[in-house]
């Protein structure tokens, strides 16, 4: 295939198309991840974290620690299977995109609207670090 100028405008528009794309997969499942997280966790309450003990404060944050792992790996792996409406027009592969993989979107948007995890880390870190 010939690279024309042309031709690899054309290719950065759609990968910039594609990456704004995948950002708003991400922060859109991000904000429903955050939501149905808030939703199970219930509301957190500081006068029932203060009473717990140390080493259960920390099982506990280390348990919403993997949770929110797993979420992102499961964002990611969702992604991965969204088809983008330009893949394979004159050769664009949205697979190689980096920004399917690296679910920096999803992290930051997630940990921002998820009042639970939020929470949780702030009071982990006020009570236990500091």
């Amino acid at each position: 295939m010939k690279h024309t100028l042309v031709h690899e405008s054309l290719m950065r528009t759609i990968k910039i198309l594609d990456i704004g794309y995948v950002n708003v997969l991400y922060v859109g499942l991000s904000l429903f991840f955050a939501k149905v997280t808030d939703y199970f966790m219930g509301d957190f309450d500081p006068k029932k974290e203060i009473k717990k003990g140390k080493l259960r404060l920390t099982l506990e944050f280390i348990a919403a620690l993997w949770i929110y792992g797993v979420l992102v790996y499961v964002a990611r792996n969702l992604i991965e299977l969204v088809p983008f409406p330009l893949d394979g027009y004159d050769g664009f592969e949205h697979y190689r995109v980096k920004e399917i993989d690296s679910a920096a979107a999803f992290t930051f948007t997630y940990v921002l609207f998820s009042d639970f995890i939020q929470s949780k880390l702030k009071f982990y870190y006020r009570t236990i670090l500091k």
